[in-house]
C-alpha cells in the first residue's frame, strides 16, 4: 500500500503565485490545494486538514498570521509556513511548527521544510 501524500493547502490572494507553487509541489507528488482569502482559506483547512499550510498574511479580507493559533487548534501537528513580501515582517511566533519565508519564494524551500520535519520526526 503507498503511503498517503502529504496535503497542503496555500492561502495567498496573488493566484498566479499559488498556481505555480500548486504545480510544481502537485509535480513534486504533494496533494496541494489553493485558497484566495482568508475566509476561504480556513474553510479548506479545516474541510482538509492539511499536513502543511503555506499561509501569506495580507489578504483581502483579513491578516492570514492573526489565524495562526486557530490553525494549530484545529489541526493538532500542523505545519504552517507563513509568507510575506516584506522582510522586515513581525516573527514573534516561536513555535516549532511555524515557519517563515520571503516573497518571492522557491518551491525548493517549502520541500526543505518538509523533508527536515521528516527527518527530525
Amino acid at each position: 500500500m503507498a503511503a498517503e501524500k502529504i496535503k497542503i493547502v496555500i492561502v495567498d490572494d496573488e493566484q498566479d503565485l499559488c498556481f505555480l507553487l500548486s504545480d510544481m509541489l502537485t509535480g513534486l507528488g504533494y496533494e496541494v490545494n489553493s485558497f484566495f482569502t482568508l475566509d476561504t482559506g480556513m474553510t479548506g483547512i479545516q474541510a482538509l486538514k492539511p499536513d502543511w499550510v503555506v499561509l501569506d498574511n495580507n489578504l483581502p479580507d483579513g491578516l492570514g498570521w492573526g489565524k495562526t493559533d486557530d490553525i494549530l487548534n484545529l489541526i493538532p501537528g500542523v505545519n504552517i509556513i507563513k509568507i510575506s513580501a516584506n522582510p522586515d515582517s513581525h516573527r514573534n511566533y516561536y513555535k516549532s511548527q511555524v515557519h517563515y519565508l520571503i516573497k518571492p519564494i522557491d518551491v525548493n524551500s517549502i520541500v526543505a521544510f518538509i523533508n527536515n520535519s521528516r527527518a527530525a520526526s
